[in-house]
């Protein structure tokens, strides 16, 4: 692809408050700053749970392509963003391996919680027609997403291999829900798809 023709990104940060934010979001933003590819714009919205703030950045977003970066996640290597653009030709959604995930795959019963895919800091898509994530879930937003996404599209592009870096930890939601409201998702989730 010409090099002139490379659409812009732009990189989706929706803040939320955990221990250590400070650090994370300076790791997250140097691994921005370090990529080959310039073509882009950070977008960091505050206020709101997860959901909601990245919606409020993708209705914010102006470039042709739509990175999510989660605060406590970055970027694995200075090519990331370059090498996402390129595989994204063609296709209105893209999922990147990274280091908990380096061969992701889509299930049929995603909507169960069977995320074989990862975190949405994985996921590319086109600013031609961005879907929005429901903002009824925290723990399974990632799963509802993908199961629309597969059903206006079909599977996403894959690229393997390390793209991003996770920031697991004590401070993940997986951590933070307590398992009422995890189960509470579920039943949500068996509803709207069943």
């Amino acid at each position: 692809m010409d090099k002139n023709l490379r659409p812009k990104i732009s990189i989706v940060i929706p803040f939320h408050w955990m221990k250590n934010w400070q650090g994370f979001m300076n790791q997250c933003l140097a691994s921005i700053e370090k990529q080959t590819f310039t073509d882009y714009e950070i977008i960091l919205t505050k206020r709101g749970l997860m959901a909601e703030n990245t919606n409020k950045a993708i209705n914010c977003a102006k470039g042709e392509l739509i990175k999510i970066l989660y605060l406590d996640d970055q970027l694995a290597h200075d090519h990331a963003l370059n090498d996402i653009v390129e595989a994204m030709e063609g296709k209105q959604w893209l999922i990147t391996g990274c280091d908990t995930n380096e061969y992701p795959f889509y299930t049929d019963d995603i909507h169960t919680g069977n995320n074989k895919l990862g975190s949405p800091s994985c996921l590319t898509i086109r600013n031609d027609n961005p879907q929005l994530f429901d903002e009824n879930l925290s723990w399974l937003l990632d799963c509802c997403y993908y199961k629309r996404m597969y059903d206006l599209y079909g599977e996403p592009k894959i690229l393997d291999g390390v793209h991003v870096v996770m920031g697991v930890g004590d401070h993940q939601v997986t951590n933070l829900l307590p398992a009422e409201e995890k189960e509470a998702e579920y039943i949500y989730m068996n509803k709207k798809y069943g």
